[in-house]
């Protein structure tokens, strides 16, 4: 193929150009019903965005935050928990490789904002942004632009925000514009493939959790492709304490997140979150 014939698959009209971050909606894939008082023109009190690792050809990649979805929906919808959500609550959304407009991804970061706003309540509202891997890093990138847009994230949950062989540094500022930050990670990158590993976040309210050198359910080392299953579970309840304003999760260690983390997952809460309403 000539130089002249080439077209750039992930420019505009190309095989990969960012059609990313529609999102998928999580209660419309559960086909949850409304609650009557959501069937208004209000708009919603709740958002919640969940960024997988890094799509690189922008297949809609979302790893295992489908299931971290499900669980938040259905635990929140619960007889329990009783959070009147509706369908676009909850999103979970693929985290592209490549901005087509320019080297900062402002093209990524406008879509993402677009999520943030549609029939949201971004004055009164509780937003609630997590990311994996190379959404992570995507996230703490876009803090300062979600600052200068006026939106206020109730809570910002970071697993491993990449450091690899081909992302040397990520933000670790935490914005005056995030209530709560809970950044969980651990260090070996050296022991995956991705060859990434996360670090500390620096801000108020900020609560880093280090995972190195712990083991999952099956005697697994925690590293960088199976911390996000491994949080997963504990996570899910940290998410649908804080659509009710409960950031209790602040006010323990980190040895004893460490441990509810390792609990959480033994015990397989989250499927009870399933079976029982």
């Amino acid at each position: 193929m000539s130089i002249e014939n080439f077209k750039n698959p992930w420019d505009v009209g190309g095989e990969y150009y960012p059609k990313h971050l529609k999102g998928e909606e999580v209660l419309g894939v559960l086909n949850f019903e409304a609650k009557d008082e959501n069937k208004t023109d209000k708009k919603s009190k709740y958002r919640v965005l969940l960024l997988g690792g890094v799509d690189v050809y922008n297949q809609g990649d979302y790893g295992s935050n489908r299931d971290l979805g499900n669980y938040i929906a259905k635990a929140a919808l619960s007889k329990k928990y009783n959070i009147p959500l509706k369908a676009g609550d909850i999103k979970v959304v693929n985290s592209p490789l490549f901005s087509v407009d320019s080297m900062e991804g402002e093209d990524i970061f406008q879509d993402l904002l677009r999520l943030v706003k549609e029939d949201f309540d971004t004055s009164n509202g509780n937003l609630i942004l997590y990311g994996y891997s190379w959404g992570g890093q995507l996230l703490m990138e876009f803090l300062k632009r979600f600052e200068k847009e006026g939106i206020m994230i109730s809570l910002l949950i970071t697993v491993d925000a990449a450091k690899g062989y081909f992302s040397f540094t990520v933000n670790d500022q935490v914005t005056k514009n995030v209530k709560y930050s809970l950044n969980l990670y651990q260090t070996q990158f050296y022991k995956g493939k991705a060859g990434s590993r996360g670090y500390p976040n620096f801000g108020t309210k900020v609560k880093n959790v280090d995972l190195t050198e712990e083991r999952n359910k099956q005697g697994e080392e925690v590293i960088h492709s199976n911390i996000d299953e491994y949080t997963l579970p504990y996570l899910a309840q940290v998410v649908v304490h804080a659509l009710n304003n409960d950031y209790n999760f602040y006010n323990f260690s980190a040895q004893e997140i460490k441990n509810q983390i390792k609990n959480y997952e033994l015990q397989t809460i989250a499927n009870d979150w399933i079976t029982k309403k």
